[in-house]
């Protein structure tokens, strides 16, 4: 049907009341109006009335069945807002309760705003939930649930309930264990003191028999659940995360973590496989128990009112450039859904675990991946364009997120949905380029967005921010996939050069945690130049 055209009386000519034989009288376009009731007559009870239904996807219907839009701001119109100057957003950064400056920005003038995109090409703009994908585990994070202690008033390190649990770091007789096939065994094995005997490849090829008691849960999620248990032959206590063996998705885990052997990667000791009465196989796979995670240290330190200390935050971002400079470049893996619950920290020496990959896969180039992986708030620009043949720079991206947060002390990006996502990245970065726009995704190169200035990063991260920190921040958070610096270049970071002093240690006198043991895989290929950055002097054969 064409377009229906609405008698407006602001048409030129004059102002005169529609006739009913006037092709623009809203009654011979609409049809007769409803007589309204007379006032002395009650409406109709309640059971009478038409029923407003709601459909799947949120919006109302009313009773004729016509589709009630959603009343969300546009994201051009929230742009076109940002760029005009009329709508403001706190400063993450700098000094604690200020705001940030209006952004100072020029007229839109005369640009072309296109609010739809083409229907063959689509872009995934609408997403609105937080997980990564309904492809793959949900989140799998091996901390505890434990609380923190007391805070204590100087914030120099973590409290004493958080340095109780001492793990170690040798391998304990467990590296044939991995290689091993395991065997099905029955039941759940997630409820308090139940033992789990299952049989798993010895070192010298005979099996051997092993038990675990399962002590309490510490993460849940549609993947299945992670709970600790003990091993009850050694005494060791572990963490068995426990998936469901759906044959409608791919589970790459198991294949892509005996593929990683690396002191920043959370190691995989053996696996095997448990059924449920109903049938269902579930795969567990039995890692080292890590107590806590990035995440819960920087709500600790949130919760007193306190940044995390500059020297933390080295230390993390560090050793998580060289957990993915590692699959990257050795394994050849992208993680894809780097976050801070996904960074597991050994409390009581600080040293970090690459966790999680349940969204794992090498990226073969050519071949298409999904687009909606990785968490919101981490989630790479060309994700949100809908780009399905992206790299590894999609973790550098996360990186660069999980860096500004730990700096600022809450999330840079925090979006509420897939628009807002890049609305909010916009704020920070600027409207991109066309060139910006095509390295992301070829397919929207002619999108027009309002134009907005980029915020200066000295003014988000405030004047007591380093200005190591700040560039590496800069060089992590890049619009285009091939401008942003590669895992092992972050490395060489004059950022990281205070964990190159030997005088370093941790607040409480203790050293630091192995940083450089790099192995000959790690530094196969790389320049002289750049392995004389990375690695100390005082190191270097």
């Amino acid at each position: 049907f064409p377009p229906l055209q609405k008698y407006s009386p602001h048409a030129p000519g004059p102002r005169a009341s529609p006739r009913a034989d006037d092709p623009r009288s809203s009654q011979r376009l609409l049809g007769p109006r409803r007589r309204r009731p007379p006032s002395h007559q009650s409406p109709p009870p309640a059971a009478a009335r038409p029923l407003r239904r709601r459909r799947r996807d949120g919006a109302r219907v009313c009773s004729r069945g016509r589709r009630r839009p959603r009343r969300r701001m546009h994201m051009m119109r929230r742009l076109k807002s940002i760029a005009s100057g009329r709508s403001s957003v706190s400063d993450p950064g700098g000094d604690s309760g200020s705001k940030r400056p209006k952004f100072d920005q020029d007229g839109l003038g005369d640009i072309v705003i296109q609010p739809h995109l083409s229907d063959d090409k689509p872009m995934h703009l609408d997403q609105e939930s937080s997980s990564s994908s309904s492809h793959r585990d949900a989140e799998a994070s091996t901390s505890t649930s434990m609380n923190p202690a007391k805070a204590e008033e100087t914030g120099a390190d973590l409290p004493k309930g958080m340095n109780d649990m001492t793990i170690s770091d040798d391998k304990v007789g467990h590296n044939n264990d991995k290689e091993a096939e395991g065997v099905t065994v029955d039941g759940n094995g997630t409820e308090a003191g139940q033992i789990i005997v299952t049989t798993i490849g010895g070192q010298n090829g005979k099996p051997k028999q092993v038990s675990y008691m399962a002590e309490r849960v510490v993460g849940t999620g549609s993947f299945g659940v992670v709970y600790q248990a003990k091993c009850l032959e050694t005494g060791e206590t572990v963490a068995i995360k426990k998936v469901l063996q759906d044959k409608r998705y791919k589970n790459r885990e198991l294949q892509t973590m005996q593929l990683l052997e690396h002191p920043n990667v959370v190691q995989l000791k053996h696996h095997f496989f448990s059924t449920t009465e109903r049938g269902e196989v579930y795969l567990n796979l039995v890692l080292e128990y890590v107590s806590e995670t990035v995440y819960r240290v920087a709500k600790y330190y949130c919760r007193l009112n306190q940044r995390v200390p500059i020297l933390y935050v080295k230390l993390y971002a560090y050793q998580m450039c060289r957990a993915l400079a590692y699959i990257h470049r050795v394994v050849g893996v992208c993680h894809r859904d780097i976050k801070p619950q996904n960074l597991l920290v050994n409390p009581h020496t600080h040293q970090l675990k690459l966790c999680d990959f349940g969204s794992a896969k090498k990226l073969v180039p050519g071949e298409p991946n999904i687009s909606y992986i990785c968490s919101r708030y981490y989630r790479a620009p060309e994700l949100i364009f809908g780009a399905t043949e992206y790299t590894t720079a999609i973790d550098i991206w996360s990186v660069g997120c999980v860096v500004a947060e730990l700096l600022i002390g809450q999330p840079l990006f925090p979006g509420e949905s897939g628009v807002d996502q890049l609305v909010e990245i916009i704020k920070i970065l600027g409207t991109p380029t066309r060139e910006e726009i095509r390295c992301m995704n070829p397919n929207y190169s002619e999108f027009k967005f309002p134009q907005i200035k980029a915020h200066p990063w000295h003014k988000l991260f405030g004047k007591r921010m380093p200005p190591e920190a700040v560039d590496l921040v800069s060089r992590l958070l890049q619009y285009s996939p091939n401008l942003r610096c590669t895992a092992v270049d972050a490395c060489a970071h004059p950022f990281f050069d205070e964990l190159r002093d030997p005088k370093t240690c941790l607040p409480n006198g203790r050293p630091l945690p192995p940083l450089f043991n790099f192995s000959g895989a790690e530094l196969e290929g790389l320049p002289v130049e750049l392995l004389h950055r990375i690695i100390p002097e005082q190191m270097r054969k």
